[in-house]
């Protein structure tokens, strides 16, 4: 009985440390995939992201007119490169003041996306690209002093310019 009692205790023991341990390495790995997850329109890198903002506002511009139901969806993974921006010039090769010129072009642009939505939800996408002329030239002429971009790691597909929701508005013909 003796020894039965040490090895019960030692048994139970494991079995609790055990149990603890992989939960916390379970609750930490989710933790770890939640924190790098990348959304699928998150450019890899500064240079990709100032093609991504004007490509989107043109398309925006483009398809205002036709009402469709993924606008709002479109605009919000514009703004959400926007935000991007100031992530993305810090890991390219600007320096402070260039990456402070980048963040304030950002913030800029953020701000005046911001007034494209109206109180009741609704867009205002006219002539975006004008809209944010100035803000997108000041990018587009950081893209070369960012350096060579890194090439994309950040899921296992690539994209292109025509990877977000595109809509036919002719008719096709046979």
């Amino acid at each position: 009985m003796r020894l039965l009692m040490p090895l019960v205790i030692s048994a139970l023991l494991l079995s609790c440390l055990s149990g603890c341990g992989s939960s916390e390495h379970t609750n930490g790995g989710d933790d770890d995939h939640l924190e790098h997850f990348v959304p699928a329109h998150k450019p890899a890198n500064f240079s990709r992201a100032v093609e991504e903002i004007r490509h989107r506002a043109e398309h925006l511009t483009a398809h205002a007119v036709h009402g469709h139901d993924d606008e709002p969806a479109e605009f919000q993974e514009l703004l959400d490169i926007v935000n991007w921006l100031p992530e993305l010039t810090a890991d390219s090769d600007l320096n402070e003041a260039d990456w402070n010129t980048a963040s304030t072009a950002a913030q800029s642009i953020a701000e005046k996306l911001g007034k494209r939505r109206t109180a009741d939800g609704s867009l205002s996408l006219q002539e975006l690209p004008s809209a944010i002329v100035t803000e997108m030239q000041t990018l587009q002429a950081l893209v070369s002093a960012a350096g060579k971009p890194e090439p994309a790691m950040h899921h296992g597909h690539d994209h292109n310019e025509h990877d977000h929701h595109h809509h036919e508005h002719e008719p096709k013909t046979p």
